[in-house]
Parts: structure tokens; C-alpha cells; sequence
């Protein structure tokens, strides 16, 4: 997307608009090849990347494509999806910061995604390839969950959520006091996603 840079330090004004666009059009990531495979400035086509990504999404009218994609999401939805309109709908409402969702597929995930909220989705998984597949995803920060599962499956829910919030305060997205929303599910296994709740990071 920024093919000049492989002999240049700058891009133009075209492959800089071609990337805010593709952000602005919804796209989960955007990738680089010969420009850092093979280009003179690998480094700087990154951080160029990166900057112009930021730009284009602090440009983005989340609430306005939210309530778009609802208006053309075919109805009835399912329990899972039900679930993550809900939480993305209370996210923009009570100004959360994050939503942390515990996840054994990832399905919950990608449809959180789908409709962009404007604040990370820290998923916690304890199955490593579904944490690699939604870094994919737009808006998604994967985290593996390396510790076994406890028997009493409410405890073990609540030391992932834990987990999650813990990760979010280390990377600066999460503060005492802060609104967060958290997706479970209503038992153990994949299918089962319906829980929604709002609570305070502590």
C-alpha cells in the first residue's frame, strides 16, 4: 500500500490517502510486503503505517456505523450475536473503555469486531492459534490464557476476566475506577456466549 517506499523515506499524497481510506472504509488491517521485505526503509513504512492509520481512525464516526450496520443486520439475530450488539450498544453508552470477553472460539469476538466499538476488545483464550487468528481482526487484543482450568467454572470465568483487566491496566487501556464491559458465557464450551455485564475496574 506504500510501494514507493521501498526507494523512498516519504510516500505520496496518493498512497497515504489510499491507506486513511481503506481504514475509513471499515477494512480489519491493512498489510506491507516489499516494502519491508525487501525496501531500503522498512522501519519508517511501518511507523508511516501506523501514523497514517491513527489519523484516519480518530476520523471515524463510530456511532454513526454502528447504527448503520444495524439497520442492514438481517433480523432476528442469534443469542451470540444478540449478545455482542448489546455489548458494543453499551460500550458508546457508558463510555467503557474496554470490553473483555472471554472466548473458546473467537466467534464472539469477530462479532464484536464487526461492529466497531471504539475501545480495544481484550479477548482471553486459553487456545493459542484462535489468539493468533484475531489479531486479525479490527479493534481485537488477543490474550492467551496459559494457566489450567479450575474446577468451579464461576471461579475460573472470573480469574480470566481478571486476567484480561490486569493485561489492560499493564498496556495503559484500563485505570481504577474505569467502566468496563464484560461478554462470558452462560456455561462452559463453545455456543453459550449470552452474559453481558457492566462493572468497575478496580
Amino acid at each position: 500500500m506504500l510501494e514507493s517506499m521501498i526507494s523512498k523515506p516519504r510516500p505520496p499524497r496518493a498512497e497515504c490517502s489510499d491507506v486513511a481510506n481503506a481504514v475509513l472504509d471499515g477494512v480489519d488491517c491493512v498489510m506491507l510486503s516489499g516494502e519491508t521485505a525487501k525496501g531500503d526503509y522498512p522501519v519508517e513504512a511501518l511507523a508511516m503505517m501506523h501514523n497514517i492509520c491513527k489519523e484516519a481512525e480518530s476520523a471515524f464516526f463510530h456511532l454513526k456505523h454502528f447504527e448503520e450496520l444495524i439497520l442492514h443486520t438481517k433480523k432476528p439475530t442469534g443469542m451470540t450475536h444478540t449478545t455482542a450488539i448489546a455489548a458494543v450498544s453499551a460500550t458508546i453508552t457508558c463510555r467503557a473503555v474496554a470490553i473483555i470477553l472471554i472466548t473458546t472460539t473467537g466467534r464472539t469476538a469477530r462479532l464484536c469486531s464487526r461492529y466497531r466499538p471504539p475501545v480495544p476488545i481484550i479477548t482471553v483464550s486459553r487456545d493459542e492459534r484462535i489468539s493468533r487468528q484475531l489479531h486479525l481482526h479490527r479493534g481485537i487484543f488477543p490474550v492467551y490464557y496459559p494457566k489450567g482450568r479450575i474446577d468451579e467454572w464461576d471461579v475460573d470465568v472470573e480469574e480470566r476476566v481478571q486476567y484480561g483487566v490486569n493485561l489492560g491496566k499493564t498496556r495503559g487501556f484500563i485505570h481504577a475506577g474505569d467502566p468496563l464491559i464484560v461478554i462470558t458465557g452462560w456455561k462452559q464450551g463453545a455456543g453459550f456466549t449470552n452474559t453481558m455485564r457492566i462493572v468497575m475496574a478496580s
